[in-house]
C-alpha cells in the first residue's frame, strides 16, 4: 500500500519497489547485507572525495549502514535500515 502511494511521486525508486514491503513487515532475509552496502557506500564516498565531490545523501546513507553494523544488525538485508528509521524500533529486531 505505502509503495503504491510513493510510486506516484518523485520518491519512486527501484529500492522502494523491492524493499518497502520487507521494511514494513520487518522481513530482512539477506540478499545484500547492510555491511556490504556500507562497504560499497564507503568506496563511493572515497572516490567522490578524490574528485572533490561532496555527496551528503551518500554520506548519510553510509552513516546509517555503519550504525547497523555498530548495533550488530549489519548482516541483515539492506532493508534492515528501516530498523533505525521507523519510530519505536531502535535497531532491535
Amino acid at each position: 500500500m505505502l509503495c503504491s502511494v510513493f510510486a506516484e511521486t518523485g520518491a519512486n525508486s527501484c529500492v522502494l519497489e523491492t524493499d518497502s514491503d520487507d521494511m514494513i513487515d520487518r522481513d530482512h532475509e539477506c540478499y545484500f547485507s547492510g555491511a556490504h552496502a556500507a562497504k560499497d557506500s564507503g568506496i563511493a564516498l572515497a572516490l567522490a572525495a578524490t574528485n572533490s565531490l561532496k555527496l551528503p545523501l551518500a554520506q548519510a546513507t553510509f552513516d546509517q549502514y555503519e550504525k547497523m553494523i555498530e548495533l550488530g544488525i549489519g548482516e541483515l538485508d539492506k532493508s534492515g535500515i528501516a530498523e533505525l528509521t521507523f519510530p519505536g524500533r531502535n535497531g532491535s529486531v
